[in-house]
């Protein structure tokens, strides 16, 4: 038998979807509409980045397994078996699993990452909307107005603990990032009743895969992501669309292609000559 690296794949099977989860917070309009209608996805996650996953996997099992080690875990807690939740709100259905729970009942979430800006961002006291609004869902269905958000490297030389607060109705704030959970599922409400149910595709046009060159401020552009664009090692849109799961399907949809054309590469050139200088 013969191994090849380049050969390996990863399987996930699509699951049927009855409710939001509360890792949904902060997906765009598309991929949640993709998600819920089992459409193929044109930009699986690689074998690499199930590596990673993985490894963060383990970062946070590590975290649990110390704070019941410090007795301020529950010795049998586990995850699926008791920090399931089954939220009804805003006419959806919010499911999720917690990630922790105290012995008071105060919610934590962990998350490791790899990412520089991510930590570097959490180092500043702004974590990401998306992680302060998947702790809000807990806290809003444990009903609870403190909770902690736990952060990491994925090789756990960085870690970082920050307490939240409940600020008011469904407001949320980690540090400096402050979330608006009944903004966020009520977006998800009107997608679900005017797209989901239907099944009529939401605008496409949400978030661009690429700008157009010429609406770019360039002089607000960093020289490095300029040289990179300029050798088409870069294309500057929304990351909404560079990270999603149907990537490849959104660029199709939206006519432009994966690469700059040889005419929007002169449009750039023109556009950022003596760049350098700048």
């Amino acid at each position: 038998m013969n191994l090849s690296l380049r050969e390996l794949k990863t399987k996930r099977e699509n699951r049927e979807r009855k409710a939001f989860y509360a890792s949904d917070y902060g997906k765009s309009n598309l991929d949640l509409y993709f998600s819920w209608s089992n459409e193929p996805r044109t930009n699986p996650i690689t074998w690499e980045k199930e590596l990673l996953f993985g490894a963060g996997n383990g970062v946070e099992e590590a975290f649990v397994n110390t704070l019941k080690d410090n007795e301020l875990v529950e010795k049998d807690y586990d995850q699926r078996e008791h920090g399931r939740i089954e939220l009804y709100t805003h006419n959806i259905d919010i499911n999720g699993y917690i990630d922790v729970l105290l012995k008071d009942g105060t919610p934590v979430e962990c998350k490791a990452t790899g990412s520089y800006y991510n930590l570097k961002n959490t180092r500043n006291g702004e974590p990401r909307e998306s992680y302060v609004g998947q702790l809000g869902t807990y806290m809003e269905d444990k009903g609870v107005d403190i909770g902690y958000l736990f952060i990491a490297s994925l090789d756990g030389s960085e870690t970082h603990l920050l307490e939240c607060h409940k600020i008011d109705d469904y407001t949320y704030k980690c540090g400096k990032t402050t979330v608006n959970l009944s903004t966020e599922w009520l977006r998800w409400a009107k997608l679900h009743q005017n797209h989901i149910v239907p099944e009529e595709i939401p605008d496409i046009g949400e978030y661009q895969y690429k700008y157009d060159v010429e609406d770019i401020d360039w002089k607000e552009i960093s020289k490095g992501k300029i040289s990179k664009a300029r050798n088409n090692r870069v294309i500057l849109g929304d990351y909404q669309v560079h990270y999603s799961p149907w990537k490849n399907k959104i660029i199709e949809m939206q006519g432009t292609e994966v690469e700059y054309t040889s005419e929007e590469l002169i449009k750039i050139h023109k556009a950022t000559k003596g760049y350098t200088t700048w």
